[in-house]
Order: C-alpha cells, then sequence, then structure tokens
C-alpha cells in the first residue's frame, strides 16, 4: 500500500496524462545568410595571402633590378670615366661642388674621381643584387637608403618642385627594408628556417647565441659567393660596354684649355702674368680655332667653376651657356644633329641658340655667359 501510495504521489511527465505520448520541442528555424555574410568568407580567403611582406615584393624587386642596372649602366659606359666627357664623374662632382648643400661630401671625391665612381657603382650593384635574394636585407637597404641620400644632397638637391627628384622618393622606399627586412623569397629567412629545423629548435623560439653565430657564418659565406657573381658581372659588364664603345666610331666634345703663358711685348714667352697686345675683356678659356663650326667645345666658366659650352653653331659666331641643367643639376650633352643640349638623366632638352627649354621636365632655359673672340684669337668670357 504504501509503494502505491508513493508511485501516486510521483510527478507525471508531460504529455503522459490520459495516455498520450510525450511532444517533441522543435528548435527555431535556420536563419538564411544574407548576401553581405555570404561574401566575407570569399573576401577574407582572397585578402588573407597579401600580408604586408607579400605586398612589398613589387617594391622590393624593383629597387633590386634598379640599382644593378644603375650600377652596370655607369660601369659599362666609358664616358662615365673620361673626364673630356659631358656626363662624366668628374664634371658631375665639379658641378655638385657647387649645387650641393654640404659640399663637404664632395671634396674628398673629387681628389680620386675615378676611384669615387667604381666604388659608387659597385655598391648598386651589390645593394641590388642583396635585396632581390634577400641576403643580408637590413644592410642591403641601409646601404640603399644612404647611396639615394648621397645622390640627393649632391646631385637633386635643387630639384624643384622636390616631388620632381627621384632620390628623395628612393630615400623613403628603402625605409620598409631597413624596417622588416626581407620575409618572403627571401634567404635570410630559408637560412633561420632550416637552422630551426637542422638544430631542432621551434619555430617561434629564438636560436641560442652559438647556433646565431652559425647562421651569420654561413650568411657570411653566401654573402662572398654574391659578391664574387656581382663582380664577374661588373667586369664582363665594363668590358663590353669599352669594346662596343671603340667601335662605334664616336667623338667626345673637345675641351677648351686657357694657356697658361702669355706673350710679352718683346715677343719672349714667359710663365708670369702680362698683358698681350689686343686683348679683349674677360677671362680667357681658349682658342676659338678649338670650337668647330656647328660644333661645341666644353670650358669650366671662371665666375662658377661650373662646366659650361662654347658654340659655334654659325662660322664665326660664338656663344655660351651653362652645361648644368636646371632640372636637377646633371650635366647636359650636346647633340649636333639637331642643335640641341640633352640631359641624359630625365631627358630635358634645350636649344643650343639661346638655352631655353624644348622639352621638360626642367622650366629654366640654361644660363648664357657673355663670351667674345678677341683679335689674338682666344675666346674670353665674363668681360
Amino acid at each position: 500500500m504504501a509503494k502505491s501510495s508513493i508511485q501516486g504521489n510521483a510527478p507525471r511527465r508531460a504529455g503522459a496524462r490520459h495516455g498520450t505520448r510525450p511532444v517533441a520541442r522543435s528548435s527555431p528555424p535556420a536563419k538564411k545568410p544574407s548576401a553581405a555574410s555570404a561574401e566575407a568568407p570569399r573576401r577574407d580567403s582572397w585578402s588573407a595571402p597579401f600580408d604586408g611582406a607579400t605586398a612589398l615584393l613589387v617594391l622590393r624587386a624593383f629597387l633590386g633590378v634598379t640599382f644593378v642596372v644603375a650600377g652596370l649602366q655607369k660601369l659599362s659606359n666609358p664616358d662615365f670615366f673620361r673626364a673630356a666627357a659631358a656626363g662624366s664623374i668628374q664634371n658631375q662632382l665639379r658641378a655638385a661642388l657647387h649645387s650641393s648643400p654640404v659640399p663637404a661630401l664632395v671634396h674628398p671625391a673629387l681628389h680620386a674621381p675615378v676611384l669615387f665612381g667604381v666604388i659608387i657603382a659597385v655598391a648598386e650593384v651589390a645593394v641590388g643584387l642583396g635585396t632581390l635574394v634577400g641576403l643580408w636585407a637590413r644592410v642591403a637597404a641601409l646601404g640603399g637608403m644612404a647611396l639615394s641620400l648621397i645622390f640627393f644632397l649632391t646631385v637633386s638637391f635643387n630639384t624643384w618642385p622636390y616631388y620632381y627628384g627621384a632620390d628623395i622618393v628612393f630615400v623613403f622606399a628603402w625605409t620598409p627594408f631597413v624596417l622588416a627586412g626581407a620575409t618572403i623569397l627571401s634567404l635570410d629567412t630559408a637560412m633561420e628556417r632550416a637552422a630551426h629545423r637542422e638544430w631542432a629548435v621551434d619555430a617561434g623560439e629564438p636560436l641560442p647565441p652559438d647556433l646565431s653565430r652559425r647562421v651569420l657564418l654561413r650568411k657570411g659565406v653566401l654573402a662572398g659567393v654574391l659578391a664574387g657573381i656581382g663582380i664577374v658581372v661588373s667586369a664582363i659588364a665594363a668590358g663590353l660596354g669599352r669594346l662596343l664603345s671603340s667601335g662605334s666610331g664616336s667623338v667626345a666634345t673637345a675641351t677648351l684649355t686657357p694657356s697658361t703663358t702669355t706673350t710679352s711685348p718683346t715677343g719672349t714667352t714667359s710663365a708670369t702674368s702680362t698683358t698681350a697686345p689686343h686683348r679683349a675683356k674677360g677671362t680667357p678659356i681658349g682658342p676659338a680655332s678649338d670650337v668647330p663650326v656647328g660644333g661645341a667645345a666644353q670650358f669650366t666658366d671662371p665666375s662658377s667653376q661650373q662646366p659650361a659650352f662654347a658654340l659655334q653653331l654659325t662660322a664665326g659666331r660664338f656663344s655660351a651657356l651653362s652645361a648644368v641643367c636646371t632640372h636637377a643639376g646633371c650635366l647636359v650633352q650636346f647633340s649636333r644633329s639637331d642643335d640641341t643640349l640633352v640631359c641624359p638623366c630625365h631627358g630635358s632638352v634645350f636649344d643650343a641658340h639661346s638655352g631655353q627649354v624644348l622639352n621638360g621636365p626642367a622650366f629654366s632655359p640654361l644660363p648664357s655667359i657673355a663670351i667674345a673672340k678677341g683679335p689674338d684669337g682666344t675666346l674670353y668670357v665674363d668681360g
């Protein structure tokens, strides 16, 4: 009796009364995903691989290729090292001496311009190769930034507006690689990962100091191999450039040199400074016969100490123009075929008759220099 009373007092499950079956509760219907939520995973999968390092691959390739080409171009161009050529390193340094805000950077290079030019060209090749393969990437980026800053302070500092000059842009283009190095398609990263696998070090853990030194030693060996490749390629480029130029039959622009001796009234030659008869006003720069008809001869303007051109486009009529491009300070070259002065750096073209700009990006004409032929057959400027 007690047992049945206990069971009678026990609560019954819902739906058990009157012999009915329990009712199962149904879950609420699932919401249909909206169009925006359906497209979200697709956008994430598209953008996931393009992190910062991957996005910078294009910039890294551009910087590496540009610096390699720039270095090889200098080494393969004989006129770059020939003092008589308008675009030589000697003339570029002389022009930079008067336009640079820090002439102290230029003075040491003027004592050994050819050596300085070779160092710059080889450094450009080394920076470019290191950047392309990602070996010592931060060091290469620092080298590229330093070279770009030197070019900005010595060549393109006076470019106006400033954003017309490429060198200042290159300075900031190297900044991401100075800060972060090269992590994608990089020998630096590949060697670090190989070291972690070889010595069973977790990928997220730093290598012990002794193992880090081994990795640095291996990077040094690879850098030596890469430097050897760069030297061989540079030597081949230099040899091919001289071989091709020797067969081209190109003639360099003549250079005027003022005589160091003067003629005394008695007709004797003396090294002392005496006044010659019938001498024109101004500073002598050389004999007029050295300027070919329809051509030009280069000289150094005594007042500015910068390169300039003496021109005889018409027989017996002489004119003189500065050889320093008004855009970025590069030295222009005379084109006899169309009587123009062309800047090899950025393509500005000037009229050799007047110095006016025919094609930009330069917007100011080449400064003219007063020149006259004296009765003694010598050309005088700034008279």
